[in-house]
């Protein structure tokens, strides 16, 4: 009893502590001063909400990230499965190092920013390719493919391979029995693989910043523009963007959460 009362005890402290800083961002949004202070002047209004959806910027914002967002998701997904499909059921030279390089990737990838910031920058410009949104999606898509190709073949190996045997013996090719068979028994990490590529390339600044400008900019740079100057700040209208800016990403997991219950459970 004793026990049971202090993890519950516990458990509503962390989440109190948790939503707390939300709690605060949602009431300095619905203030009508541009500041919030605890024990302060509270002025209930929407004006803040309302003034960031008229702002054309937001919109075209919101689309150009959703652009991004999903593109690099659907190359995840495109060039991960059949990659981890290849390596959890073919054997063939080369495997394992692969397999590592995968591994050591995913791990060393994060102390390359600067060098390979640098290389990067002057490849895409190379290219002629700045200020593209799916050049850009592309770029996310190839730093998040190891680590999805990774997780994806790890679930893959719990999968039986004996509906996969039986769809061959009926004269199956390999893309039906990716589509058919191997595609629906992998919804739960294909959720999973969806909502954390969608959520990494929603929310990242560095690259978008660099690499886009003017009407092609992501939400996220917008939102950040609006404290150019932090002196003169409207944040009251700086947590209205950011709340409506969060609402993507909780649709998308509302969506996959009967999904994302088993799978979430798998990769932890």
């Amino acid at each position: 009893m004793r026990a049971s009362l202090l993890q519950t005890t516990t458990a509503v402290i962390a989440t109190a502590l948790l939503f707390y800083p939300v709690l605060q961002i949602i009431l300095l949004s619905l203030n009508k001063l541009p500041y919030f202070r605890i024990g302060g002047e509270f002025i209930p209004t929407l004006d803040s909400f309302m003034w960031v959806l008229q702002q054309p910027e937001f919109w075209r914002g919101l689309l150009n990230s959703l652009i991004v967002s999903l593109a690099t998701v659907a190359i995840v997904i495109a060039l991960s499965l059949p990659s981890a499909y290849a390596f959890s059921r073919y054997r063939f030279k080369g495997r394992d190092s692969l397999l590592s390089f995968y591994v050591v990737f995913t791990q060393m990838a994060g102390g390359l920013g600067i060098a390979g910031l640098i290389a990067l920058f002057a490849i895409v410009s190379a290219l002629g390719l700045r200020n593209n949104l799916l050049a850009l999606a592309l770029i996310y898509a190839a730093g998040a493919i190891p680590y999805h190709t990774w997780l994806l073949k790890t679930y893959i190996d719990t999968i039986p391979k004996s509906a996969e045997e039986a769809a061959l013996i009926d004269g199956a090719g390999v893309s039906t029995l990716l589509i058919r068979v191997v595609l629906p028994l992998m919804a739960p990490a294909l959720a999973v693989s969806a909502i954390l590529t969608f959520i990494g390339a929603w929310g990242e600044l560095i690259l978008a910043n660099l690499f886009l400008s003017g009407e092609n900019r992501t939400l996220i740079l917008w939102i950040y523009s609006l404290m150019s100057n932090v002196y003169s700040v409207q944040w009251n209208r700086f947590a209205a963007a950011a709340l409506l800016y969060a609402i993507p990403p909780v649709a998308l997991y509302v969506v996959l959460q009967k999904f994302l219950r088993r799978g979430l459970a798998f990769v932890y």
